[in-house]
């Protein structure tokens, strides 16, 4: 008996991909200036809103006590670690916009990373987060989540 083409089939299927896995990395995020990322998200909602579409929308994925100091109005509040079983919440928005509170944050940038490894199409990470937002003339909110922004 020939073991040679078992073997080589053997060798093929172990060089293949495995599964459907995407390797996500900082290349990927798409950073937006506060201007750009307020034309994402309130202009869409002029243009589309009528058509009955979802539109942009923001994503604070800090923790509970970050999110009542101050929030980009209108935020989702979704902390990171919820985001597996809350990921629903996010579904059918054309747009996600990001931001964690500084300049390379990394619970922002980890958050867009998972967002686009769970096939989210159009996730935007606010460059600066609020630092930029605050800096660039625009105010926060206080206080705890609205009902529809809690998980």
């Amino acid at each position: 008996m020939n073991t040679g083409l078992p073997m080589i089939l053997l060798a093929a299927l172990l060089a293949m991909p495995v599964g459907c896995t995407r390797s996500i990395s900082d290349r990927n995020l798409n950073l937006v200036d506060p201007a750009e990322a307020v034309v994402l998200v309130e202009g869409r909602k002029k243009l589309l809103g009528l058509a009955g579409t979802m539109t942009g929308v923001w994503v604070d994925p800090r923790g509970d006590r970050a999110y009542r100091e101050g929030h980009i109005p209108g935020a989702i509040h979704l902390p990171f670690q919820e985001l597996a079983v809350q990921q629903q919440r996010l579904r059918g928005y054309d747009v996600l916009i990001v931001y964690g509170t500084s300049v390379q944050d990394d619970l922002a940038a980890g958050m867009s990373k998972r967002l686009l490894e769970l096939r989210f199409k159009d996730v935007r990470t606010l460059r600066g987060g609020l630092r930029a937002w605050t800096r660039a003339g625009f105010e926060l909110e206080t206080g705890d989540p609205r009902p529809d922004s809690q998980p």
